[in-house]
C-alpha cells in the first residue's frame, strides 16, 4: 500500500513533540543536567575563541583545560529536601572545563550558531535548537517511512522515550543526539533497503535522514561509532535474510568478515580503541573484584541498569521522579514486548541477546575506567542509546500482523505515557523552584522560583501546557497512522 502521509501532515504532527520539548526545556534552570556546564562552556567555544562568549581557551593548573565564557557557571547540587539555592558572583564571567577530545566536536559546533549575548537566552535557544533538529529528523523519518516502519517508529516513541529520553531530547547534552542516531538510523536504513511498497522519492528521503542520524550520533559521543557499527550490522543481517533467504550462510560470513575489518579500522582510528577496554575488562588489581564477580554482577545487571532509564533524569543534583512513573513505563514497555513477541523469527531473540550482552560490556568498561570495578552500574544515559535500538528492534522483527496485535492498545498507552510525562515534568520543575515534597500542589512563582525573568508566564503553567502538547503529537501521528478504528476514537 502506497504512504499516504503528507510532508506537512508529518511535521504538523511532530510539530508538537517539538512544543513539548521546547517546554520541557523551560522547566530546568542553566547547569540543571548533568554536566551542562562543561557541554555550554564547549557550545560557547564550538567556533574556538569568540568574543564575547568565548574569550580565552587553555590549560591553567587549578582549572585544567577551560575556556573564560560569559556565563555565571557554578554546578550546584543539595539534598532533595533543601531548597536548591547557589548563588553566584553574577559578574557574567567563569572559566568552565571544555571538550579537549573528550567528546567528538560536531554536536557542539552546530549548537554553537545558536549562541548569542546573553547567557540565559542562549541556553533556551540552544535546548530548543537541538529539539528543533531532533524533531525534524524524526518528522521527515516518519513521512518516508513505509506504514510497518512507520508503527514501529511510534512503538518505539511511546515505550523507550520515557524520562530520560524527553529529559535528553529538551537538553544540550550530547547523549540526546547520540540516542536519537542510534535509536532510529537502522530504521531509516532498513526501510530504504527493504522491499517496500514506498516510491523512490520516500526511499531516498529514508536514507538521507539514516545518513544524517548516524551524522548526529557519530557528531556527539565517540561510542556511538561503536553503538552505530552494531545497529547497522544486524539491520543489514535482517534485510540479506529478507531479500536472500536461501543464502543466509554466506550472510552470516559476509557480515562477520564486515565486522572483523570495523573493528580493525576502529582500532587504528578511534580515540578509544575497542581492544584497550576489552583488555580492561579482565584486568584487576589486589582489592578489586575479580573476573569471575565483576562479569557476573555485570550480565546480570546490565539491561536492569539500562531499564532505569525509564524511571530517572539525568540532572546534577539528584531528583527522585514518583516510583509510579518507573512502574508505569515499565510495564507499557513489557506489555507491548509481550504482544510483539515473534515466535517464528529467531533474529529477534538473536538480536535481543547481542544487545543486551553489548549493553552489560559498555557498562563494565564504563565502571572499569572510572570506579576501578566498583559495583552499581553507571548512570542510565550512558547505555540509553542502546535501549532505544533494542527496543525497536524487537518491533520491527516481531509478527507480521504487528498492526492488528498492537493497534486497540495504542491510544490507552499513550494517555498512560501523557500521565507519567505530567508527573516528571511536575517533579523536575518542583525540585528547581523550591524543593521536593513527595506530593502535588501549587508551585510558588516568586522572583526566586522562577529562572527566566523574560518569560510572561510562570512554572504552573509550563506544566500544563507540555504534557497538553505531547498529548497532541500523540492524538495526531496516531491518526496519520492509517487505522479506523483509532481514528474513530479520537476525541
Amino acid at each position: 500500500m502506497e504512504n499516504s502521509v503528507t510532508g506537512r501532515a508529518a511535521l504538523r504532527a511532530f510539530g508538537w513533540f517539538f512544543a513539548a520539548l521546547s517546554l520541557l526545556a523551560l522547566l530546568s534552570p542553566p547547569g540543571a543536567t548533568h554536566d551542562e556546564w562543561y557541554h555550554a562552556g564547549s557550545i560557547w567555544c564550538g567556533h574556538g575563541v569568540r568574543q564575547p562568549y568565548c574569550q580565552d581557551i587553555g590549560i591553567i593548573p587549578e582549572y585544567g583545560h577551560s575556556a573564560l565564557t560569559n556565563l555565571d557557571a557554578k554546578n550546584c547540587q543539595a539534598d532533595i529536601r533543601s531548597p536548591l539555592y547557589c548563588p553566584t558572583p553574577r559578574i557574567g564571567l567563569s572559566r568552565p572545563l571544555v571538550n579537549e577530545g573528550l567528546y567528538p566536536p560536531g554536536f557542539y559546533f552546530v549548537l554553537s550558531w545558536f549562541v548569542v549575548p546573553s547567557a540565559d537566552v542562549s541556553f533556551f535557544l540552544t535546548r530548543i535548537a537541538s529539539a528543533m533538529i531532533i524533531s525534524s529528523v524524526l518528522a521527515v523519518l516518519f513521512w518516508a517511512l513505509p506504514q510497518r516502519h512507520k508503527l514501529v517508529l511510534f512503538l518505539l516513541i511511546l515505550t523507550s522515550f520515557s524520562t530520560t529520553g524527553y529529559y535528553l531530547f529538551a537538553s544540550i547534552n550530547p547523549s540526546s543526539w547520540t540516542a536519537l542516531g542510534v535509536g532510529v538510523a537502522w530504521l531509516a536504513i532498513h526501510a530504504a533497503l527493504s522491499p517496500s511498497a514506498v516510491n523512490k522519492p520516500r526511499r531516498f528521503g529514508a536514507g538521507m535522514v539514516g545518513v544524517v542520524a548516524v551524522l548526529m550520533a557519530a557528531g556527539s559521543r565517540w561510542d556511538a561509532v561503536s553503538f552505530l557499527a552494531l545497529s547497522v550490522t544486524l539491520t543489514l543481517l535482517h534485510v540479506g535474510f529478507t531479500h536472500f533467504p536461501n543464502r543466509r550462510r554466506l550472510i552470516l560470513s559476509l557480515v562477520f568478515v564486515g565486522v572483523l575489518g570495523f573493528g580493525l579500522l576502529l582500532e587504528l582510528v578511534a580515540p578509544f580503541a575497542p581492544l584497550e577496554s576489552l583488555r580492561r575488562l579482565s584486568t584487576f588489581a589486589i582489592g578489586q573484584r575479580d573476573n569471575v564477580a565483576f562479569f557476573s554482577d555485570n550480565l546480570l545487571q546490565g539491561l536492569p541498569n539500562a531499564l532505569r532509564s525509564l524511571g530517572t533524569v539525568p540532572t546534577m543534583s539528584g531528583i527522585l521522579l514518583p516510583e509510579v512513573i518507573y512502574i508505569g513505563h515499565l510495564m507499557i514497555l513489557g506489555f507491548f514486548v509481550s504482544r510483539t513477541f515473534n515466535q517464528t523469527e529467531k533474529l529477534q531473540l538473536f538480536g535481543f541477546a547481542i544487545v543486551s550482552v553489548t549493553v552489560s560490556l559498555v557498562i563494565m568498561a564504563q565502571v572499569s575506567l572510572n570506579d576501578n570495578r566498583d559495583s552499581g552500574g553507571v548512570e542510565p544515559r550512558y547505555v540509553y542509546p542502546l535501549l532505544v535500538f533494542l527496543v525497536g528492534w524487537w518491533y520491527l522483527t516481531g509478527p507480521e500482523d504487528l498492526q492488528r496485535r498492537t493497534a486497540q492498545f495504542l491510544r490507552p498507552a499513550a494517555i498512560a505515557n501523557v500521565l507519567l510525562f505530567v508527573l516528571m515534568a511536575f517533579t523536575v520543575a518542583e525540585r528547581f523552584v523550591d524543593r521536593q515534597t513527595s506530593g502535588l500542589r501549587l508551585l510558588p512563582e516568586g522572583p526566586d522560583q522562577w529562572w527566566w525573568t523574560w518569560m510572561p508566564v510562570g512554572p504552573n503553567v509550563i506544566v500544563l501546557l507540555a504534557p497538553l502538547s505531547l498529548w497532541l503529537f500523540f492524538r495526531e501521528t496516531l491518526k496519520l497512522l492509517g487505522s479506523t478504528s483509532l481514528q474513530n476514537e479520537m476525541v
